[in-house]
């Protein structure tokens, strides 16, 4: 019911449109925004460089209507985008994203 969507930006002006935009329509609760040096493969050649990293905390529900405004709004040709499905021990926070979310 309940899932933490990551996905990673090129530079952190990106990465704040996008959460701004997801706020707004309130498909997330909150976001984390965090800055790392990550390293990958990309067409057979390793790749280095500054991500900012989003963690997105929402209800399963909308993936879909996430992944469309992510799409929309990156710049990278092939994003990620993970999903995790989460459960926890305290109602308050649960309650929390559901109140903070609409459908």
């Amino acid at each position: 019911m309940y899932c933490m969507i990551e996905t990673a930006f090129a530079n952190r002006g990106e990465a704040e449109k996008v959460i701004q935009k997801l706020l707004d329509k309130k498909l997330v609760a909150s976001c984390q925004l965090v800055e790392s040096n990550s390293k990958w493969n990309w067409k057979q050649t390793r790749e280095e460089e500054k991500e900012y990293l989003v963690f997105m905390k929402t209800k399963e529900i909308f993936q879909e209507k996430i992944h469309q405004i992510i799409r929309e709004n990156h710049s990278y040709e092939c994003f990620e985008f993970a999903v995790f499905p989460f459960t926890s021990c305290s109602k308050e926070y649960l309650t929390w994203i559901e109140k903070e979310t609409m459908e």
